[in-house]
């Protein structure tokens, strides 16, 4: 006959639950990202890369077009040249300087657009005045304009020894060489490309100016002259 102890004990050992073991599974590092940000995420960097092409090429398109259309540099001639209103005083020779300009677009296809200019009237290396004027211009295509400049005295620059000792004694004779260079800052156009931009130097160089008494008024010798362009 079975004890009793031993059969409560057979029981409750039967009630007891079995343990249970569980795992904690982590994703990998590795999981794959959802199509649409991977997308999204190489959209960009793509978009970057085809507006920076487009943009090279679209200069390197402009660039060939202005090298085959090679736009001329302007025509400049000096027409005229006076002097007056003179004060000789160590170390400036001050004075009055009314030029006149003929600025010719000698293009065919080509405008032209005369933004700036500067001009100087110097004796030898010594720069006797200048003035930058403001005024624009517009040439089209094989046309040209008059340009008047007026230097006054306010303008004056003070000279080396050396050159006001020169200076003087030509003017004592009544006669000076006189140069005038101007520093052209103009735009070329044609149809809808962006507008070229140079910056141009002219030299008018050895004007012979009479004076007929230190006093008066000289003037050009010359009918004039072609100003030619420095490199």
């Amino acid at each position: 006959m079975e004890h009793p102890d031993s059969y409560n004990n057979r029981t409750t050992s039967n009630r007891q639950p079995a343990q249970q073991s569980f795992q904690i599974h982590s994703p990998p590092s590795n999981a794959t990202r959802p199509v649409g940000s991977r997308k999204s995420s190489s959209f960009v960097p793509r978009l970057t890369l085809m507006v920076v092409m487009f943009f090279f090429i679209l200069c390197l398109i402009i660039f060939i077009a202005w090298l085959v259309i090679h736009p001329l540099d302007p025509a400049i001639r000096l027409n005229s040249l006076s002097v007056s209103n003179i004060t000789v005083s160590n170390p400036q020779f001050a004075a009055n300087y009314d030029i006149e300009f003929t600025v010719n677009n000698t293009n065919k296809k080509v405008n032209l657009f005369v933004d700036q200019v500067e001009v100087m009237v110097n004796y030898r290396k010594g720069r006797l005045s200048s003035k930058i004027l403001g005024k624009s211009e517009y040439l089209v295509k094989m046309s040209e304009a008059r340009l008047k400049v007026e230097l006054g005295r306010d303008a004056v620059c003070s000279l080396k020894d050396k050159v006001f000792k020169d200076i003087s004694d030509e003017w004592s004779k009544k006669m000076v060489n006189f140069n005038v260079k101007l520093f052209v800052s103009a735009g070329f156009e044609i149809g809808v490309l962006p507008t070229k931009q140079r910056t141009m130097e002219f030299q008018c160089m050895n004007l012979p100016v009479e004076f007929f008494s230190t006093k008066g008024t000289g003037k050009l010798m010359s009918g004039g002259k072609d100003c030619l362009v420095h490199a």
